[in-house]
């Protein structure tokens, strides 16, 4: 059964320079604006009891998208279809009255998601319990901490029974107590059968909680399908980018003429973790009255440098001027990922590089594993 459907939906915001701007485009009915679309053309489709993860940059798209489907924001084109009670844990503090307490705003809050007064006054402790703001729940609202409104909205939230609950980053304000807490009852929703829409730059939580999930970038979705694979191609990118905003410094190349190493096996693969790795390569060149080595480097695409060695390592010496060699990981433990693999031939000293060949390695995402490497490790629990 469809819960939620977008269809070509878009969001034009108007900026001016100068607020008087505003007030002369009125008068002279001549524009003085620059259009800027927060969203351009997006449409999906969220089934009943799916968990839908919206990641992207911030200014991507992802807050307005979200105001739109809450009911907060008006599209500029585009319709909106939303079956049942939606609840929304938007931006910090949107909805409460500064002046009331924390228990009359849970009554304002819960009749705009549509209970009866009646309803609220019996999930009232309920909401004050979860949201364990007993001693300052009397107290106006304008004096609580941004940790203790996360708490109360989302107690509001949960507590009306949704049918469509929508988190926008919220959670990332409150302690690490009270995270786990929001957590554990977003799963329980889940198991409910509840739909849930949930916005975060935490791809653990997009991982762990969402069966798919919506990139957007600039408004538009750039990709979209199951969660594993949209946060490896979107952290992937968000590395990639990060490398080439990095001043590079132009680096000598030697005389290809004189040096080189090639790799024999082919020049991209894609593994899982822990699958084998073999590579092969020529070499030619190394001078027999200097000593130099092989070595690799094992560099994700943000240019970090996962692990590197030579030949040195093992005490082996390269026979010149020219041959042949075998690389072997019988056992990879890279976690998800874009890599190189960079065979080098060169100095004994690690100053003169003097070629290089490369083999990109693209590994696929494993649910709930995190990081750059997978490290050996066991569980032992008792009662």
């Amino acid at each position: 059964m469809l819960a939620i459907r977008v269809s070509n939906l878009s969001k034009c915001y108007r900026l001016y320079q100068r607020p008087v701007d505003r007030l002369l485009e009125l008068l002279t009915r001549r524009p003085r604006h620059q259009p800027f679309w927060a969203l351009k053309d997006v449409s999906f489709e969220v089934m009943t009891g799916e968990t839908l993860g919206i990641i992207g940059d911030n200014g991507a798209g992802k807050s307005t998208l979200l105001k739109i489907l809450a009911g907060t924001l008006s599209p500029t084109s585009g319709e909106v279809e939303c079956h049942g009670r939606v609840a929304a844990l938007l931006e910090l503090g949107a909805g409460f009255h500064p002046e009331f307490t924390g228990r009359q705003n849970i009554y304002l809050n819960a009749a705009l998601l549509g209970l009866s007064e009646e309803e609220i006054r019996a999930r009232e402790e309920e909401i004050i319990a979860f949201s364990e703001l007993g001693p300052f729940i009397d107290q106006p609202v304008k004096t609580y901490s941004s940790g203790m409104y996360v708490r109360l909205a989302f107690s509001i939230a949960v507590q009306v029974d949704p049918d469509v609950l929508i988190v926008d980053e919220a959670l990332s304000v409150g302690d690490q107590r009270f995270q786990k807490k929001s957590i554990d009852r977003i799963l329980e929703f889940r198991r409910e059968g509840k739909t849930i829409l949930f916005c975060s730059h935490s791809m653990y939580h997009v991982t762990h909680l969402c069966q798919r999930a919506i990139w957007l970038d600039r408004g538009r979705i750039r990709m979209m399908g199951e969660a594993r694979q949209i946060v490896q191609a979107y952290e992937d990118w968000s590395r990639e980018r990060a490398k080439k905003e990095k001043k590079e410094e132009p680096a000598s190349s030697p005389d290809p003429n004189l040096y080189q190493i090639r790799l024999l096996s082919p020049p991209e693969v894609q593994l899982k973790v822990f699958d084998p790795l073999e590579v092969e390569a020529v070499y030619r060149g190394a001078p027999e009255d200097r000593e130099f080595c092989l070595g690799f480097a094992l560099i994700r695409n943000d240019e970090v440098t996962v692990f590197a060695s030579s030949t040195q390592y093992h005490g082996l010496k390269v026979p010149g001027p020219e041959g042949r060699f075998r690389l072997s990981f019988p056992r990879l433990p890279l976690l998800s990922g874009s890599y190189r693999l960079v065979l080098v031939l060169a100095d004994v000293s690690g100053n003169l590089v003097l070629a290089t060949d490369t083999c990109k390695i693209t590994v696929e995402k494993e649910h709930l594993l995190f990081g750059t490497t997978f490290l050996e490790h066991q569980w032992e629990i008792s009662s």
